[in-house]
């Protein structure tokens, strides 16, 4: 089912599968890739339980193995709408005995879009109502569309010096895998560095950045709250017409990792009760 938001020259499409904001037009342009499949399906899927791939879609959760696809089952499932006025909308996903095959816990994740005249902002919301701790991992994955990404570059507000790494084939995240740094305050953006997958930043020290194009005649800022690490994204060698900046608590499978979910790197725990909640926005 779609949702429909608008605020003055701006409108959005929300869609309860995956709770997902899959369209938001300013002033009659698109921002949110369009799912075009010839590219990548996607618009703006939330990553959960998991971030990344498993090591063979395998993981052992308190001490019993459970098999899950990539990036999690939340993305792919469909979400209650909970409620809507002409600019925001709540979506909800509970867990199910269709959950509990892929991940024993139980939660409640929801999802809010609310959208401006100049943007958009999404908030996730997990929340644990069992008696005993779980375990997640939460990421954005959000489009936008560009064209040739190389008449872009991306402007951080802190000086970095940040090492950037890449998953392998298999989608196995390796120290030794390493493709450049972010050095100082700006990033060039060139479709070889994609040739095998997303290029991951662990140790930024900005929480926002911005996508320019060369000659000014755009700019979108990008500002994540709550996130550990931020993934930069478009499909491998395609020159595809988009980006995907994705911030992230979670991370695809480490080569040397124990395969226990509790010590997977940037991991999330709630105690009973307890609710967890991060976010980003886009602001043109």
């Amino acid at each position: 089912m779609k949702t429909i938001l608008k605020i003055g020259n701006c409108e959005a499409v929300c869609d309860s599968l995956g709770g997902e904001l899959i369209s938001y037009r300013h002033n009659g342009k698109e921002i949110v890739w369009t799912g075009d499949g010839t590219y990548w399906t996607g618009h703006t899927p939330v990553l959960f339980p998991i971030v990344g791939a498993l090591v063979n879609d395998k993981i052992d959760i308190d001490g019993q193995e459970y098999s899950m696809k990539k990036h999690g089952f939340a993305r792919k499932t469909f979400f209650e709408l909970v409620s809507a006025t002409d600019t925001t909308a709540v979506y909800e996903l509970k867990n199910s005995e269709a959950t509990a095959e892929m991940y024993p816990y139980e939660f409640s994740l929801k999802i809010k879009h609310e959208i401006f005249e100049d943007g958009f902002k999404t908030t996730y919301t997990v929340k644990n109502p069992s008696d005993k701790e779980i375990v997640f991992a939460i990421g954005g994955h959000p489009g936008f569309c560009l064209g040739n990404i190389e008449d872009y570059k991306l402007v951080f507000p802190e000086e970095e010096d940040c090492t950037l790494y890449y998953t392998d084939s298999a989608s196995i995240l390796s120290d030794k895998l390493t493709q450049g740094a972010i050095k100082g305050k700006e990033m060039a953006l060139k479709y070889s560095d994609y040739d095998v997958d997303a290029l991951i930043a662990k140790d930024l020290k900005s929480r926002k950045t911005s996508i320019v194009k060369l000659d000014g005649s755009f700019k979108l800022d990008f500002e994540w709250t709550g996130f550990d690490v931020l993934g930069i994204w478009t499909p491998p060698k395609k020159c595809t017409p988009f980006l995907c900046l994705e911030p992230w608590n979670g991370c695809p499978a480490y080569d040397n990792e124990t395969g226990k979910f509790a010590d997977k790197p940037y991991v999330k725990t709630l105690k009973a009760g307890e609710e967890y909640s991060v976010g980003y926005s886009v602001k043109l």
